[in-house]
C-alpha cells in the first residue's frame, strides 16, 4: 500500500518538477528573446548614426571644395587681371632699366600673392579636412565606447 501513496505523491513531485522547469525555460527564452530584440535595436540606430555622420562628412567636404574652387577661380581671374596690368605697363616702358624695373616689381607682387593665397589656402584645407573628418571620428570614437563596454 505504500506504493499506492507514494506513486500519486512522485507523479506530483515530477509534475511540479516540469512546471519548474518549464517556466524557468520560459522565461529564461523570453528574457534572450529580450535582449536580442534590444540589441538588434541598439545595432539598428548605430547603423543609422554612423550613415548620419557619413553624410555629414559629405556634406562638409562637398560645400568646402565648393569654396576652395570658387576660391581658385577668384585667385586666377585676380592673377589673370594683375598680369594683362603688367603686360600693358610693360609695353609704355621707355627703356630697357624701366621695363626690368616693371617686370622685377611684377614679379615679385605675384610671388607674394602667390605665396600668400597658398598659405591661406593651406589654413583652408586643414579646417576643411578637420570639418569633414569630425562626424566619423565622433563615430570611431562611439565604436570604441560601445567595444569598451562590451568587454567589461
Amino acid at each position: 500500500m505504500a506504493t499506492a501513496k507514494t506513486a500519486p505523491r512522485a507523479a506530483k513531485t515530477a509534475t511540479e518538477a516540469f512546471e519548474t522547469f518549464t517556466a524557468t525555460s520560459t522565461e529564461t527564452v523570453r528574457e534572450n528573446i529580450d535582449r536580442s530584440i534590444a540589441a538588434f535595436s541598439e545595432a539598428s540606430s548605430f547603423g543609422k548614426q554612423n550613415m548620419e555622420a557619413w553624410l555629414a562628412s559629405a556634406t562638409a567636404a562637398q560645400k568646402g571644395f565648393e569654396m576652395l574652387s570658387a576660391r581658385a577661380v577668384a585667385y586666377q581671374k585676380a592673377a589673370l587681371e594683375s598680369h594683362v596690368a603688367a603686360t600693358k605697363s610693360l609695353m609704355t616702358s621707355k627703356s630697357v632699366q624701366e621695363f626690368a624695373e616693371k617686370q622685377n616689381d611684377y614679379a615679385k607682387g605675384a610671388f607674394e600673392a602667390y605665396v600668400a593665397e597658398v598659405t591661406e589656402v593651406s589654413e583652408l584645407v586643414q579646417g576643411l579636412a578637420k570639418e569633414t573628418l569630425q562626424p566619423i571620428n565622433e563615430r570611431v570614437n562611439a565604436v570604441g565606447q560601445l567595444v569598451q563596454n562590451v568587454g567589461r
